[in-house]
């Protein structure tokens, strides 16, 4: 009877490290799907990018007058009455709390169910800057090159403690999911202006780069009988990659009051490469190594139980691969002045989320077990979503403005599939003020946001494609997010 669980669950257990690796790289990807800091817009997408546009609630597709245009609607390029130099400093303090309430057929199986559980405290910084010039001799044209970072992640979680029926040799790391994304946008971009200035077009390049580290444990079925029918599985993806895309805009003004806006990006195919590092902790238990051997019948068999209780872990390192789909978005915004103090924004964007359905992630090595990895298919099933967005900037004298914005951002992702690691709980209310300083050619300014999220409660496990590992987190999930904008502009 040991001997018929041994096998059946070696079979399970060789099979499932090529899937164990393959969810490490797309859920990296994952988290990856693009940053440096808990995401605080849709999916992994941060706020937007420049003082000036997310203090006026990223309403800005319909004004574009900075530098930022080239992330928002590069037609507004044009606008630039002077050639300028920008650098900017995003400061991130988010706060996500989760409670967790997971367990496998109503057995706690280690996670911290029912006690309050925070990420690991720390305030990112996130760096921004572009350069774009103004030529007589090419009055009409703008062009030029910015730098930002538009998504990413950053968690720490203690979220799992192995139970001691587990029988686990060696010691389990304290922070034990954890997801560091880096999204780099290097765009060059370039705007002309036509009937008069009424009218102007615009589109840039994203040539992209992405940094991913994502870590996760994992149990599997042993085949072996209760107290050890899961073995434990710590995971770790290390990789980067490249990828090409495009945004495009068009601006036009009816009145020296009124103008409009409309803009979208291409979606991007990230070409991710690197290594999924696999650690199969193995079991403390000499009653039951010499039970499961003395019913071994091969001397493979006994090889692989020798290995299950063995003093080191059982590891492996195989390269993996996998083409992540970007979204693409498309978005429209007007400017009203109401006066020449006074300037209203509103936007609306959708963001087509639902190109991560699913990833094919590609394995080239052995699993732990020695066994060749498998390839997987990870499923996300995110939704398209809209954002609604509204701004405005009050010029209180000549050297000095106050903007203001709001922001309404709902979550693509399901409950079937949501995990601490990318805590966009649901619907968010963003609310934004900031101040801007002119003296010469130099601009300072700042902004500050408030970032609400409406908590969420997940109720039950789900695997949503059938493979035998769960694709969510049930538990209940309370954030919110404190960000300070900082930027420095000089004109020449």
């Amino acid at each position: 009877m040991v001997k018929k669980f041994w096998c059946a669950g070696s079979s399970r257990v060789s099979g499932w490290f090529g899937v164990l690796t393959g969810v490490t790289l797309l859920l990296a990807v994952l988290c990856f799907l693009f940053h440096t800091g808990e995401l605080y817009a849709g999916g992994f997408a941060l706020s937007g990018v420049g003082s000036k546009a997310i203090g006026m609630g990223g309403a800005f597709r319909g004004l574009a007058d900075d530098w930022s245009a080239a992330y928002w609607n590069p037609a507004g390029l044009t606008q630039l009455e002077e050639s300028q130099l920008t650098g900017m400093l995003v400061f991130l303090s988010p706060r996500p709390e989760y409670t967790p309430d997971i367990s496998y057929g109503g057995i706690d199986v280690g996670y911290r169910n029912d006690r309050l559980t925070y990420t690991k405290t720390e305030t990112i910084v996130i760096p921004d800057f572009g350069g774009f010039l103004k030529l007589d001799a090419f009055e009409d044209y703008t062009f030029g090159v910015a730098v930002f970072i538009p998504a990413g992640l950053y968690s720490e979680w203690d979220l799992y403690n192995p139970t001691p029926a587990m029988d686990i040799r060696n010691q389990y790391p304290r922070f034990d999911h954890i997801g560091k994304l880096t999204v780099l946008d290097i765009h060059p971009s370039l705007a002309r202006s036509f009937m008069e200035e009424k009218l102007s077009l615009g589109a840039g390049i994203s040539i992209i780069w992405g940094d991913i580290i994502y870590q996760k444990a994992y149990l599997t079925p042993s085949g072996i009988p209760i107290p050890h029918e899961n073995l434990l599985i710590d995971t770790r993806l290390e990789g980067d990659g490249w990828g090409f895309g495009a945004n495009f805009g068009a601006l036009y003004k009816f009145s020296e009051n009124f103008q409009m806006g409309i803009s979208g990006k291409l979606p991007v195919t990230l070409n991710l490469e690197g290594t999924a590092a696999q650690e199969l902790y193995t079991l403390n238990n000499e009653y039951l190594r010499d039970m499961l051997l003395g019913n071994a019948f091969t001397r493979a068999e006994s090889l692989q139980i020798f290995s299950l209780f063995a003093l080191e872990n059982m590891t492996a390192e195989p390269n993996a691969k996998a083409d992540l789909k970007l979204p693409g978005d498309i978005g429209v915004g007007v400017a009203i002045k109401a006066n020449e103090k006074l300037t209203f924004t509103g936007e609306v964007a959708v963001t087509f989320w639902s190109a991560l359905d699913s990833v094919v992630i590609e394995l080239d090595g052995f699993d732990p077990s020695g066994s060749p990895a498998e390839n997987s298919t990870i499923m996300f099933l995110w939704d398209d979503i809209t954002r609604v967005s509204l701004g405005a900037e009050y010029k209180i004298a000549d050297p000095l403005a106050l903007r203001f914005g709001y922001y309404f951002d709902p979550s693509p992702i399901p409950d079937s599939t949501f995990s601490p690691i990318i805590p966009d709980l649901g619907d968010k209310n963003s609310f934004n003020i900031g101040a801007a300083l002119t003296l010469g050619g130099v601009e300072i300014s700042y902004n500050y946001e408030y970032l609400m999220f409406e908590d969420r409660n997940i109720a039950t496990l789900s695997d949503v494609n059938g493979d035998g590992t769960y694709d969510n987190y049930p538990g209940l999930y309370k954030t919110d997010l404190h960000a300070s904008h900082l930027l420095i502009t000089y004109r020449f």
